[in-house]
């Protein structure tokens, strides 16, 4: 966004909402749900944003940002992000003269990065010039040929006028499965009487040596400004996020086209190829830009924005919001912040990578732990809502763990007539041991339980009646064990044999590391809403 007009066996993890005012409302689907690790965040560089990241093919992590003092800067992980490279520039303000003798500064926004399908590396930026009438704004790349060792010139793929409001803006890349690698852009040259704004994307079908000259046009609204586009591939469609001012603020939306079509006809104010992103009607009033998008390793879709929903009106103190969407990149729900931005902070121009199978990592601008604003990565876990009961405990796919250091990992497993969860918490030691512990929620023979475990290892059952919950005798065993790292709770639940399927859910309580005392649910869980459980088949 240039500028604005107005501008995530047995148990069932009980997930209360990490942001109170927008969760209580979500909708419950299948799928998976994503649980952020405040223990993984990384500040990248001491100041900077517009964070970018690309998982290379020989596995080291590539992490492009903007300077904020004119330059592009990359930083490169060989280790999986456990110590990073010094900054690297790879594209720095310059100097600009024009033919009649002017001069300005062009400084360098926006960066993309990308790995092509032969292996080569390429970058995108935006030229912005400091002064107008003078230089113009740009689209320009540079390519590497040898994993980004060395870096050819930069190449300008679209020049617009030399001044603010007729600019191009916020490239991102695509390449298509016969090798067509597409750059994508926000356009206002067009428009140079007015204030609109298109989607427009420009093509190379030679790994970015040449390039077309006429840019196509990708999407359309009369007199509004359709913004920052990302585009992925979904099935044989060409899917592209993208900033709606549609009525009021921007909120996100999608744009799309056949691969076989590949844009023959932009997509206009009414097209049945445009459609608002979200699960959920939001207030025209609230401000959703920025978005960027993403396809998951089990085809599912993840979607990211900023907003001031529930914050304050200005859209510059916004913060970052992920979606989850289904397989066609539609119907966008689950809804989690990242980071924990006070009010008076921001965390912007954020984007979505895989980091692998299992887990995606999100990206900011943000000052909400900095002096200044820098780029910040968290990494969140892909946990399923539906999961099947192995014969041991092995692995522990279940997470809580966004508010502070401490955490909470837990397995599940079936055994003859058992079910078996072990519940691994790492957690700073601290003289309020009885006040720290976890819930542990389960339905059986229909009717909800939870148990309380406590560090120092009282432990209560209850049992919900009339929607309250009633102290019961307990017939859960409980074994807690204290370690180096924290504690371990080992449940041990009996069930019915003719039982298909179970439900549970897990609370963590601990302290922050401002030491307020909290509790924190799985994601996307509702204490009433067993629905939104996770189902673990046995």
């Amino acid at each position: 966004m240039k500028k604005l007009s107005g501008n995530f066996i047995l148990l069932i993890l009980l997930l209360l909402p990490q942001e109170s005012t927008f969760a209580q409302s979500e909708k419950v689907s299948s799928g998976v749900r994503i649980a952020w690790d405040y223990a993984s965040m990384q500040q990248i560089a001491e100041m900077g944003g517009y964070p970018r990241l690309a998982r290379l093919k020989d596995s080291s992590v590539f992490v492009i940002y903007e300077t904020r003092t004119g330059d592009i800067h990359f930083k490169r992980s060989w280790d999986n992000g456990k110590t990073w490279s010094n900054p690297t520039a790879i594209f720095s303000k310059f100097a600009y003269s024009s033919p009649d003798g002017k001069t300005t500064v062009v400084n360098i926004a926006n960066p993309e990065v990308k790995q092509l399908q032969n292996g080569d590396i390429i970058v995108a930026c935006n030229y912005r010039p400091r002064q107008e009438e003078i230089a113009p704004y740009s689209i320009v790349i540079r390519r590497s040929l040898d994993n980004g060792r060395t870096w050819l010139p930069p190449q300008r793929l679209y020049v617009a006028a030399p001044r603010f409001g007729d600019g191009c803006w916020e490239p991102s890349f695509l390449q298509l499965p016969g090798g067509e690698l597409q750059v994508y852009f926000a356009n206002e040259n067009p428009y140079r009487q007015s204030d609109e704004q298109e989607i427009s994307m420009v093509k190379s079908f030679d790994n970015g040596k040449t390039w077309t000259e006429k840019a196509t046009t990708v999407s359309f609204r009369k007199e509004r400004r359709d913004g920052m586009p990302v585009p992925i591939l979904i099935n044989n469609e060409i899917v592209v996020a993208i900033e709606d001012n549609k009525t009021d603020r921007f909120k996100p939306y999608t744009v799309r086209t056949k691969i076989s079509d590949n844009w023959s006809q932009p997509v206009l104010s009414e097209s049945g190829n445009r459609d608002y992103a979200l699960d959920t009607h939001i207030p025209d009033s609230v401000y959703m830009g920025a978005p960027y998008l993403l396809k998951l390793p089990n085809g599912q879709t993840l979607l990211s924005y900023q907003t001031n929903e529930n914050r304050a009106h200005d859209w510059e103190l916004s913060t970052m919001e992920v979606a989850i969407g289904d397989k066609e990149a539609r119907n966008f729900g689950k809804r989690t912040r990242p980071f924990n931005v006070p009010q008076d902070k921001e965390a912007k121009w954020n984007s979505i990578a895989i980091w692998d199978d299992q887990t995606v990592v999100a990206l900011a601008s943000t000052n909400f732990k900095s002096k200044n604003v820098a780029p910040w990565l968290i990494k969140g876990y892909i946990i399923p809502d539906v999961m099947k009961a192995s014969s041991a405990i092995e692995e522990f796919p279940l997470f809580i763990g966004s508010k502070s250091n401490s955490n909470l990992r837990a397995g599940i497993a079936r055994k003859n007539q058992e079910i078996n969860v072990k519940c691994n918490i790492s957690e700073k030691e601290t003289s309020q041991s009885g006040k720290t512990g976890l819930h542990l929620f389960f339905i059986l023979d229909g009717k909800k339980h939870k148990i309380w475990s406590s560090k120092n290892g009282t432990n209560q059952l209850y049992i919900e009646k009339n929607g309250q919950w009633k102290p019961v005798s307990n017939f859960v065993k409980t074994n807690t064990e204290i370690n180096d790292n924290g504690y371990r709770v080992y449940y041990t639940i009996p069930y019915k044999k003719q039982s298909k399927s179970l439900q549970i859910g897990l609370a963590l309580s601990s302290y922050d590391n401002n030491g307020s005392f909290y509790t924190e649910y799985l994601t996307n869980m509702n204490e009433s809403n067993a629905d939104s459980w996770i189902k673990v088949v046995l």
